[in-house]
This record gives structure tokens, C-alpha cells and sequence, in this order.
């Protein structure tokens, strides 16, 4: 049951697409995109110098950097991409810095698809996105190492409408479709808190103690 982001990210994309990174790091996803024929193009967005530094020997050393644009900038806020993106990847970082990222972004950049992998608080992105008519058209639980991360597909084009407080906390995809890596994330995150009697300090970690405790989808 375990598998790695990267992966599960790579199985969601169309071959031949026009993929922006934010957040590149080592440009370790566009590589593995342009060698699978999955990507015509990447547009690597990263913030730090180091890491972007590395992105550019990495793709020379695998003889990709002309299939490639690449940007030391702040998330979607640039301005030189010119083709339509069929999608934009945000992962390996939480769900507040996600959404600083699409309030700030470039609206001229059009992008089709968006790929989300939050490592944290996904019900903050979910909020977010109810309010600025996104959808999510697919969702799933991902175990990278001892570690679940939520993957979900979002346009706002196609897809399921979220449409109350469980669908913001669970995902309606997911609600749709438990799977049993979904089930095990939630299984643990109630044991965990009701072991700590965390719900017992932190309202916010009550209110989300009681939707575990309300919706039994996750048993």
C-alpha cells in the first residue's frame, strides 16, 4: 500500500503535457515526466537559490534542460510562461502556503488542471477552494514512508462540488470512494488524538475529534 508522491502524481498526468512545478526543488518531477514522454515542457518554479541551483546541474546532467524553463521566483507569480499549462503541480509543502500561492498568482497563466499534495491541514485548502469555485474530479490517500498525504485533482471546470464541513475535513472524492489507505489515515489520526486527549486542549482538534466521531466513513 505504500507508495511514493512522486508517483502518484506522474500517474495523473496526460503524456505529452505542459507541466509547471511550483516548489521544483531538485527537479526530480519534471525529469521523471520528460523521460516517461509524459511532459513536452516543464516550467520549474522554485524559491530558493540552492535548490534551483540544483534543479539546473540535474537537468543538464540528464540532458533535458532545453525541455525546460526555469524560474528563482515566488510561486505563480511569474510572468514568462507562454504556452496554456495542462497542469500545475504544488506539493512538498502545507496547505496555507498553497493557498498564499493561487491568491497571488498570475491569472494570466492559464492552467487546466492543478495537482495539490499538501503536507498538512488539507481541510484549509479545501476550505479555499469551496469559496473560489474549484472542484475536485479526483482525490486519494498517499503513503509516502510512514506518512499520509492527501493527492487531489482540482479544476474549475469538472468535478465535485464540495458542499459541507465533512467534505471540507474528509474530501468528497474521498467520501465517494474510502479506500483503505484512507481509512487507516483516519483510524490513526482519531486514536492519536483520543490517546493525547488532545481534543480536551485545542478546540480546533475538538471540532475535528467530533467529525471523526460523527462520520463513520473512516471505521
Amino acid at each position: 500500500m505504500k507508495k511514493d508522491r512522486i508517483s502518484c502524481i506522474i500517474n495523473q498526468i496526460r503524456t505529452k503535457s505542459v507541466v509547471v512545478d511550483v516548489g521544483s526543488d531538485h527537479a526530480q518531477l519534471a525529469i521523471k515526466l520528460l523521460k516517461a514522454n509524459k511532459a513536452t515542457h516543464v516550467y520549474n518554479v522554485e524559491l530558493n537559490k540552492q535548490p534551483y541551483l540544483t534543479t539546473i546541474t540535474n537537468l543538464q546532467k540528464n540532458g533535458l534542460l532545453a525541455k525546460t524553463t526555469n524560474f528563482l521566483a515566488n510561486g505563480l507569480q511569474i510572468t514568462e510562461v507562454m504556452k496554456p499549462v495542462d497542469y500545475c503541480v504544488i506539493a512538498g509543502m502545507g496547505s496555507k502556503n498553497i493557498v498564499d500561492i493561487l491568491q497571488c498568482r498570475n491569472k494570466e497563466i492559464k492552467i487546466k488542471t492543478f495537482i495539490f499534495v499538501p503536507n498538512n491541514l488539507p481541510n484549509i485548502l479545501r476550505k479555499y477552494l469551496e469559496q473560489n469555485g474549484y472542484k475536485i474530479s479526483y482525490e486519494e490517500i498517499v503513503k509516502d514512508g510512514q506518512y499520509y498525504y492527501p493527492l487531489m485533482v482540482v479544476s474549475q471546470d469538472q468535478g465535485l462540488v464540495i458542499k459541507d464541513k465533512y467534505e471540507i475535513y474528509f474530501g468528497p472524492y474521498n467520501l465517494k470512494h474510502p479506500s483503505l489507505l484512507f481509512r487507516q489515515m483516519y483510524q490513526q489520526r482519531f486514536a492519536y488524538i483520543q490517546a493525547n486527549q488532545l481534543h480536551l486542549r485545542n478546540h480546533y482538534i475538538a471540532q475535528e475529534f467530533n467529525l471523526l466521531k460523527e462520520h463513520k466513513i473512516w471505521k
